[in-house]
């Protein structure tokens, strides 16, 4: 899809399709699919399981605030973000939802905290007493540790949490969650050994009368594996962008891509000839060659070495990218395609006629996964969105 240049009264106030012309390299990202995608795991929740979208990473490279927006019109019950510049991109699109932070920020943001209405992670009787001496009446989420050894307080000292927030006048405890560990080493604790902590925590803390009201231990893995760990809330993200994290799942969706294509435009067009000299072997250029130029490099999350196998679509036909990468820029071999132009758009992923360069064709290519992917999409690159359809698609409820 090749944005349209729409007129500015100022480069501040310009949309998103002008902002990718500017540019000359975009993002095209299906806010339907975001959508579709929220609505089929809907469908396998039990109705009181609130769903919290983690969209954490700029909602996974796709644009917080937008996706937010589009979530928030399928009533999704909140969000889950650990950066604070996320919260505000999604406050800033007029989303009020619950709004839970995850680790990750620390009591010097406390007025932008307290002004946006958000609820804290607190691993840590420290972290408690850092937020309410920083914050009037803080909301909180207890993050417990199940084996994962990342934040979290452990299995022993999470009831002690809660009696300590308890305790706190003004301190308000919304709920209790952890993220199941899936690290890959052999000591890593199973999925029932994660839960039977849970339960544990569980017991010891409704014994004492401080179960809170939410209690959350589901991301996407979680929530399509394993219907036992739905508690009353789950926090998938990845799922939300069509991405599984499981080739079989025990609760079946038919998920969509968020990423429909990148894309960037032919800035340069010659034919190589003898002018030049000596053609440098290490370019695998060749004298009588037509030689291109995209207009995004390395420097835009492009891998620095260009992969051997590297394609791109122009005119509906594929092209070979040409090594090295440079920071804006990169070669590509126009030879089989004479009737490409300067200004052309480049698709690096997507369809473009008959032609197609899938997800997993560059995430092969680019020696990552899908969600790696999506995790090297670049903040900087502008984000061209599809209209949201109006209507909601049946679900199993």
């Amino acid at each position: 899809m090749k944005p349209a240049l729409m007129p500015l009264s100022g480069i501040c106030g310009a949309d998103h399709a002008t902002a990718a012309m500017l540019r000359g390299n975009w993002y095209e990202i299906d806010l339907d699919a975001i959508r579709h995608n929220y609505r089929q795991l809907r469908g396998q929740l039990p109705r009181h399981v609130k769903v919290y979208a983690c969209l954490k990473r700029n909602a996974y490279g796709c644009g917080a605030g937008p996706v937010a927006c589009a979530l928030a019109k399928e009533d999704v019950d909140g969000f889950a973000v650990a950066s604070v510049l996320d919260a505000v991109a999604i406050r800033q699109e007029g989303v009020s939802h619950p709004l839970l932070l995850y680790p990750g920020a620390l009591p010097v943001a406390a007025p932008t905290i307290q002004s946006l209405d958000l609820t804290v992670s607190v691993s840590s009787v420290d972290e408690l007493e850092q937020w309410r001496a920083t914050i009037t009446r803080p909301r909180i989420f207890i993050k417990v540790d199940l084996g994962f050894f990342r934040a979290g307080a452990t299995p022993f000292e999470a009831c002690k949490l809660l009696a300590r927030a308890a305790g706190f006048a003004g301190v308000q405890v919304e709920g209790i969650y952890a993220h199941m560990s899936e690290l890959p080493t052999p000591h890593t604790s199973n999925a029932k050994e994660q839960l039977d902590r849970m339960h544990a925590i569980l017991r010891e803390a409704s014994v004492l009368g401080l179960r809170p009201a939410v209690v959350m231990m589901s991301s996407t893995e979680g929530v399509l594996n394993h219907p036992e760990m739905d508690f009353d809330a789950v926090d998938p993200g990845a799922l939300f962008f069509g991405l599984p994290d499981s080739d079989r799942p025990t609760r079946p969706v038919m998920l969509r891509p968020a990423l429909k294509t990148i894309s960037a435009s032919l800035v340069s067009v010659k034919r190589l000839d003898a002018s030049l000299g000596p053609v440098p072997g290490i370019f695998g250029v060749n004298p009588g060659m037509t030689l291109g130029v995209i207009g995004m490099g390395w420097g835009d999350g492009f891998p620095r070495h260009v992969p051997c196998g590297a394609m791109a679509l122009i005119r509906g036909k594929r092209a070979r990218l040409l090594p090295p990468a440079h920071l804006e820029h990169i070669r590509i071999d126009l030879t089989d395609v004479p009737e490409a132009r300067f200004g052309d758009e480049v698709v690096l992923l997507g369809r473009q006629g008959d032609q197609s360069i899938t997800h997993e064709e560059v995430a092969t290519l680019w020696g990552t996964d899908i969600v790696g992917l999506y995790a090297q999409l670049r903040d900087h690159i502008p984000r061209i969105y599809t209209a949201c359809k109006p209507t909601k698609e049946p679900t199993d409820e």
